[in-house]
């Protein structure tokens, strides 16, 4: 990214790769830099933003079958389906998409699938104005104040969700200004909508047999220039749903030693008040474990205590999945660490669901 994930969309980083130093030509003036003050307009910004070459927008969910006892953790299925977009340098090179899903549940064991293509052939778009992006017959868009969702694979199944909201987009950084490096142009526009509703319709790949299901879900949306800094190696997303309604979204970017730079940052995001930024001094993460993939030999952390004392949060995080590895290699080809966790707030019943993203340590940027 990244541009938190900045390059959470390590695809980003990916697609700067693959397309000759996109990075390059935003320096030189071919796209527009983000800056301090941008007037926001939803739900114009969900759309794409031509004018920056890199974007993303970023669903995570966690669905339950209608019916099923939401009080038992492994009842719940859990989601990810995200769109990039690289706007290629040229009125006539239009942009190049990836998308990835990956998905686990009841007796379906954590699997994701991926895609890729150039918008100019109409394998895929992403539409100004009016949100609407797909890639191939994966496609997000608004429709009547709903984002629709739908995604077909044949490892996983088919997904069609409606999401609703009845809150603002919460805006992270300075007023949606989000920096993510020491340089200076390190930054990109972001904002997160935390607490959508879905419902819909799942049909597990392999079977005849659809599924209604509903849930929470959690999108972000950034878009920006910029790739990691000089010296960074990638980063830690965190997206979590809090046991009594709050939500709270930290990133921790690395360096090579392992350290999180000053930059790093947070946005507390309660039930009900005002969102507000977290510097990283506020913020205390600490891992619990590790695990290590068969597949890539990568080691990642694996299961974490996060703390937030000017606030009381005290927090608890197991993956629902140890092995929710994502090894991208017929689209971004980077290999990273994206899946649920089970969320447990100390003082609090029961427990939530978020996803943490891991990034930059089978290899650095």
């Amino acid at each position: 990214m990244w541009f938190i994930r900045q390059i959470r969309a390590f695809s980003f980083i990916l697609l700067i790769a693959l397309t000759c130093g996109t990075a390059s030509f935003a320096q030189e003036g071919q796209f527009a830099v983000p800056e301090p003050g941008y007037n926001w307009n939803f739900p114009v910004d969900h759309a794409a933003h031509p004018d920056y070459a890199l974007e993303w927008w970023y669903y995570t969910g966690h669905l339950l079958k209608t019916g099923a006892d939401a009080s038992n953790p492994d009842n719940w299925y859990h989601l990810q389906l995200t769109f990039f977009r690289n706007q290629l340098p040229g009125q006539q090179s239009g942009s190049l998409y990836f998308a990835h899903l990956a998905m686990s549940g009841p007796g379906m064991p954590f699997g994701f699938d991926e895609k890729i293509a150039r918008g100019t052939l109409g394998e895929a778009g992403a539409v100004g104005g009016v949100y609407h992006v797909w890639l191939d017959d994966w496609s997000a868009e608004e429709l009547n104040g709903q984002h629709i969702l739908h995604a077909s694979s044949p490892i996983l199944g088919e997904i069609r969700l409606a999401l609703t909201w009845d809150r603002s987009p919460v805006l992270n950084g300075e007023e949606g200004y989000s920096v993510k490096g020491p340089g200076g142009t390190e930054a990109s526009y972001y904002y997160s909508m935390p607490y959508m509703k879905a419902d819909g319709y799942f049909t597990p790949a392999g079977s005849q047999a659809t599924e209604a299901v509903s849930g929470d879900f959690w999108m972000d949306h950034e878009f920006g220039n910029q790739q990691l800094g000089e010296g960074l190696v990638g980063w830690d997303w965190f997206g979590l749903h809090l046991p009594g309604g709050d939500a709270l979204m930290i990133y921790l970017i690395r360096d090579r030693d392992g350290n999180a730079i000053a930059q790093s940052a947070g946005t507390w995001m309660p039930a009900t008040g005002t969102p507000e930024h977290l510097a990283l001094d506020r913020i205390t993460v600490t891992n619990t474990g590790t695990w290590t993939s068969p597949d890539s030999k990568t080691t990642y952390p694996s299961g974490w205590r996060v703390q937030v004392p000017s606030k009381g949060i005290d927090l608890t995080l197991t993956p629902t999945q140890l092995n929710q590895e994502l090894r991208t290699s017929r689209s971004t080809r980077v290999t990273y660490w994206e899946g649920a966790v089970k969320v447990e707030r100390q003082d609090f019943p029961g427990f939530s669901f978020g996803y943490v993203e891991l990034v930059g340590y089978k290899e650095a940027f």
